[in-house]
């Protein structure tokens, strides 16, 4: 860690206490299109970009470590939205083949950056600029630079103006004429509260990424008019708004005619200041209101590449415990152990597999972190706990971001006291703590740059741990919320003579929203797809359908004035910044990101809040969450050494998944949100975050025994799984309804059969980088793909294709053929019918079932028999599934070790090929591994083999199963040992 050095005080005014949080929007009510750019906030600035002419070239050399350093030079004083800077160093960095890293700074390093112990550098050093695959350009005045990738000749990333296209007129976003889209000109623009730079796209471009988001369009982002703002947001899972996470990268791809296939880089900007990202036909602007253009590049070229290369530079996804795997369940509304606990008894005499139980804030006294409700008496909920992990099964609670205050002189708070006392929660300008509200009502935040603020959350849970033997943690409300704008108190107001009154977000009735085609004033409450023999759908008339399965552009497409399609840790970059920088207009900067909440500090902590050494928020605000992660993750190896930590965290930023997973934040109870939760975990996937899944079956309003069963199939073949209900609302654990019951058996099932496979990709993901959920064009070549978002793969093997429409009970799906690829069904093991050549398939899938499919080729390690837990499961034992392909042949790999560990130290890598009637496994590693091969089924054999030998021992009829229908032979009763090379003949 870097110690901050000297520091200069802020000179900002009070964050001033409101009586009411008031929803305001950016863009609102504007009917008709205009011409008039995004407006200054403060008289100072014009607004004006088209006044700013750039940067010249002023001097360059060679860096010690073989790139690049350009010295710039402002060519007019503009003052668009801020102070002009004046000198730049621009550093080019080949620090591998494949990655090239662009740094523009401003030469007095008073910008702020990011710092290492937040998100280390990748190291370098590893490339020159002969052998780097990416070639950096550039012309002197003005100062502008393209990126080109060398074995087709692409240019991946283009700032020169003329080679952009502008745009003078507004264009719809969200159904309103947004200013953020008129585009009037694309200088370098570098000033104090404000940077902007531009790069050409294709026209069209496949743009994914830019998140967190739920994209209208999509998995696939709108090339032609999209908005996307980086200001970390406590928000109901909004569309084409920002919300909880700030991922400032993407990947693009584009059909090379020549070569007849995909072809995908990245580009990742390393900024935390708040920031809009705009597409338009051709263009991208990015709009930062601080920080510096600190820029990485990835060659690609295939999209696995560029989500790998990405992955190695800001760090490899933690590998997570088996047990994480497993299912989990949780609603807010659990209000006692009495009712937690039934539901765990209810879960295991209804058959359905329950790994891992959560409770939400009801288990804390007044909704104060680390205080236990009186329904929740410390006796009783440790022997809770230990019940749990005497049946092999898990816990997690709740912890959410902001710490109650103490609210007269009788009450007692010890979190609170201990972290007064070593002064570590944030500090309103005048050094006075900073007072929210969530919650429990008036809070105060942890400083996470201050130096002891580990101490005071390490000792909170080393106390907690102590009633509750939690194995992981959930953590929410950290980007940070807020239920007031502004502290409550400052040093001429005390906390007893605030106006500040915190509002009641607690539910206080119901929810009356239901998914799609379910009337309850028709149909009754109960959520049932009949009643009385009646199907509940559409009964007031109508059919709603799924209208997020439906993509739009709906931007109004209009001419460029110019366009021109483009072609298809050694660093002399500044270390860390001794200088804590100084905001003038901090709480409304001169640019207004199109923040959908209004100013910055709605629902949020005032920018103008401090951290240790006078460190402003308006800096960090997207870091808070991911500062709690790395404290949390510090916290857990503390608590529990050499085990893999596990916690799920809402807010995040780039590269935190070398430390936490991520849920999808609080979704709604409907057909849409079932769709929309596959665009979600393919997008952190993308940002390598791979351990992420939905709140199953919807947080907000009600759920149906429909979209309840359908969603509980599709999330087990998400990472994370979890079913979650919001207070109050109809109660949907999966043995509510029979019919769902029985679906989330049949899927819960299939999904521990498949541990071993999700541990292998998990193992790939945290070595490699690899995503371990894909779409489709990621596997295979074809521009066809590359909106498709209702289909996704486990892998490169397991293909999910699910229900998403309501009142449905077929879907159609594209089974790519490449290469004579077919695919099987993992269900009946028959092989697709596709034989008419189409790839577009239609399923056949009643209520209770989801289209799952195995690639032919492929050799899947399995557990040979699902259990209730993950533990026993894994007791019990592997088994391999083959699907040969067209000409006999089929391979693959698993990565076994302990499945708890960390970190691992010991893991024996398995290698599968059969080819000519003949399975072989090869091992490498250092773990043994104790549980047998206890069957192994070959798919795609059409004559019954008349012998089957194990290592040259002959087979009992008794233990062989031929079924002809499938082409299948299943061997059982096997005793095989994993830890040496063996071969099944037939």
């Amino acid at each position: 860690m870097k110690v901050l050095g000297m520091l200069i005080a802020p000179i900002i005014a009070l964050a001033i206490p409101v009586t009411e949080y008031t929803l305001y929007a950016r863009d609102t009510g504007q009917t008709t299109p205009g011409n008039t750019p995004v407006l200054s906030q403060q008289s100072a600035y014009s607004g004006d970009v088209t006044k700013c002419h750039g940067y010249y070239v002023a001097d360059s050399s060679a860096s010690s470590s073989g790139g690049l350093l350009i010295y710039l030079t402002l060519k007019n004083n503009c003052s668009a939205y801020g102070e002009d800077i004046s000198y730049l160093t621009v550093s080019v960095e080949y620090e591998t083949n494949e990655r090239l890293h662009v740094h523009l700074y401003d030469n007095d390093i008073h910008q702020y950056q990011v710092p290492e112990y937040v998100l280390p550098r990748p190291g370098g050093g590893q490339s020159s600029k002969d052998s780097s695959n990416l070639q950096f350009d550039y012309v002197n005045d003005p100062f502008e630079f393209w990126i080109t990738r060398k074995t087709d000749s692409a240019i991946l990333f283009d700032t020169r103006s003329s080679k952009i296209p502008t745009y003078n007129e507004t264009i719809q976003i969200e159904g309103t004429y947004s200013n953020y889209t008129v585009l009037p000109s694309h200088p370098l623009v570098f000033e104090d509260q404000y940077l902007q730079i531009s790069s050409a796209l294709p026209k069209n471009a496949n743009i994914y990424g830019l998140g967190e988001v739920i994209a209208q369009t999509g998995y696939r982002r709108n090339s032609t008019g999209t908005v996307q703002t980086f200001w970390a947001r406590d928000v109901g899972d909004p569309v084409d708004e920002n919300m909880y996470g700030v991922h400032p990268m993407y990947m693009e791809v584009r059909w090379n005619e020549k070569q007849n296939k995909l072809m995908s880089h990245g580009i990742f900007l390393l900024n935390s200041n708040g920031m809009d990202v705009i597409l338009r036909d051709g263009v991208i602007q990015y709009r930062a209101i601080g920080g510096t253009f600190d820029f990485y590049v990835f060659s690609g070229p295939a999209p696995n590449d560029v989500a790998a290369q990405y992955a190695q530079a800001v760090g490899y996804p933690q590998v997570m415990p088996e047990w994480s795997f497993g299912f989990h369940l949780c609603r807010w509304g659990y209000t006692s152990i009495n009712d937690t606990r039934t539901t765990v008894q209810r879960m295991r005499a209804a058959g359905i597999p329950l790994e891992v139980q959560w409770n939400d804030i009801d288990w804390m006294r007044a909704y104060r972190e680390f205080q236990y409700d009186q329904n929740y008496a410390p006796a009783e909920y440790k022997a809770f706990v230990d019940e749990l992990h005497s049946m092999n099964q898990h816990y997690i609670p709740i912890i959410d971001a902001a710490i109650g205050y103490l609210m007269n002189d009788t009450d007692i708070f010890d979190v609170y006291s201990r972290g007064h006392e070593l002064d570590v929660w944030m500090k309103n300008p005048d050094g006075t703590e900073y007072v929210g509200a969530v919650w429990p009502g008036f809070t105060v935040f942890p400083d996470w740059f201050n130096p002891k603020m580990q101490q005071v959350w390490t000792e909170a849970f080393q106390n907690l741990s102590k009633v509750v033997d939690f194995d992981g943690i959930w953590l929410d409300m950290n980007e940070p919320s807020s239920f007031v704008d502004g502290s409550a108190t400052n040093s001429t107001i005390p906390i007893k003579q605030t106006t500040v009154v915190p509002p009641n977000y607690t539910p206080q009735a119901p929810p009356v929203d239901f998914p799609e085609g379910y009337w309850p004033n028709i149909s009754g409450y109960s959520g049932n797809i009949t009643v009385n023999g009646t199907l509940t759908y559409g009964q007031n008339g109508t059919a709603p359908k799924n209208t997020a399965l439906r993509r739009s552009h709906t931007a109004e497409l209009q001419q460029a004035k110019r366009w021109s399609t483009p072609d298809s840790d050694t660093s002399d970059a500044p270390d860390l910044p001794i200088y804590i920088p100084n905001i003038r207009y901090v709480d409304e900067p001169p640019y207004p990101i199109r923040n959908q909440a209004g100013r910055l500090s709605a629902k949020t902590v005032s920018p103008n809040a401090t951290h240790y050494g006078g460190l402003q928020e308006y800096n960090v605000h997207n870091l808070w969450g991911t500062m709690e992660e790395l404290h949390m993750h510090n916290t857990l190896l503390n608590l529990k050494p050499g085990q893999r930590p596990f916690m799920v965290a809402r807010s995040t930023f780039a590269g935190i998944g070398r430390k936490t997973a991520h849920w999808l934040g609080d979704n709604y109870s409907t057909f849409a949100y079932m769709k929309r939760s596959i665009q979600g975990v393919l997008q952190f996937n993308l940002f390598g975050i791979p351990m992420v899944g939905p709140d199953t079956c919807g947080f907000n309003g009600n759920s149906d025994e429909e979209v309840c069963n359908r969603w509980m199939q599709l999330s087990a073949f998400f990472p994370f799984y979890r079913n979650h209900n919001t207070k109050l609302a109809l109660s949907q654990e999966p043995y509510v309804w029979e019919s769902v019951r029985d679906a989330s058996i049949k899927a819960i099932n299939a999904r521990y059969s498949l541990l071993p496979y999700w541990q292998t990709l998990f193992a790939k993901a945290s070595e490699a980088g690899l995503p371990v959920i894909r779409p489709l064009f990621h596997e295979f070549q074809n521009e066809n793909y590359l909106d498709i978002d209702a289909q996704f793969l486990i892998g490169p093997t397991i293909l999910v294709t699910p229900v998403l429409q309501p009142n449905e009970s077929t879907v159609n799906g594209i089974f790519p053929s490449e290469n004579g690829v077919f695919w099987v069904d993992w269900w009946t093991h028959a092989k697709l019918d596709n034989s008419d050549g189409k790839e577009n398939v239609t399923l056949d899938l009643p209520l209770g079932n989801i289209g799952v499919h195995v690639r032919s080729g492929s050799v899947l390690l399995i557990y040979d028999q699902p259990e209730y837990t993950v533990k026993e499961t894994r007791d019990g034992g592997y088994g391999i599934i083959v699907v040969l392909d067209g000409k006999g042949y089929a391979e693959g790999d698993a990565k076994i070790d302990d499945g708890s560990s960390y970190p691992v130290t010991e893991l024996t890598c398995l290698t599968f090929v059969a080819t000519e009637n003949c399975l072989t496994t090869t091992t490498s590693g250092n773990y043994h591994i104790d549980n047998n091969l206890k069957s192994v089924t070959i798919i795609g054999v059409w004559n019954k083999p008349s012998r089957i030998s194990l290592n040259g021992q002959e087979i009992g009829d008794d233990q062989i199963d031929y079924d002809k229908s499938v082409g299948q032979v299943k061997v059982t009763g096997l005793r095989g040992d994993l830890n040496n090379k063996w071969e099944l003949k037939w």
